[in-house]
């Protein structure tokens, strides 16, 4: 990942963070799954920013998102982060990310979420920790990214743990 232009510190960050899941888990089934989350992750933090062409700005803009998405962070905040308008780094992650700030906050959310899922906490609280503030909100953009329901998804995985 780092070879081909990944962040190193979300590379060391995601490496430290997966080291400690797999050290966690109970059965093969599991770690089937958290394996392919992995593989996701390193290979998404390395094509993702491949060809990016402000790495800087982006990499920076990534970094403060997922060390805050879980409080109520806007644009303007973000923005205001990496020194530029809100209009044009808006324009510009859009540009070299080909995803909008807002997806990416709420991709960032929901990846953190379907951790909180496999814990036995109510969607409630798991909402509110990854920064959704309504239930419902957090329901909805899930189901966008993940194709069910947090239930369903919780469900899913419970019944594949089996």
């Amino acid at each position: 990942s780092i070879e081909v232009g990944a962040d190193l510190e979300i590379i060391f960050g995601l490496e430290y963070m997966y080291l400690k899941e797999i050290n966690e888990v109970a059965n093969i089934d599991e770690l089937s799954q958290v394996l392919a989350q992995v593989l996701e992750r390193f290979t998404e933090s390395a094509f993702n920013v491949q060809n990016v062409r402000n790495k800087d700005i982006i990499f920076k803009a990534m970094n403060y998102i997922r060390e805050n998405y879980s409080r109520d962070i806007n644009l303007d905040e973000v923005a205001s982060e990496v020194g530029l308008n809100p209009s044009y780094f808006s324009k510009l992650f859009k540009e070299e990310m080909e995803i909008s700030y807002s997806d990416y906050l709420n991709k960032v959310r929901i990846e953190a979420s379907k951790k909180l899922l496999n814990k036995d906490i109510p969607l409630v609280e798991v909402a509110q920790q990854v920064g959704f503030n309504d239930q419902s909100y957090f329901s909805k953009v899930f189901k966008k990214f993940e194709g069910v329901s947090p239930g369903k998804w919780k469900k899913g995985i419970r019944e594949n743990l089996k």
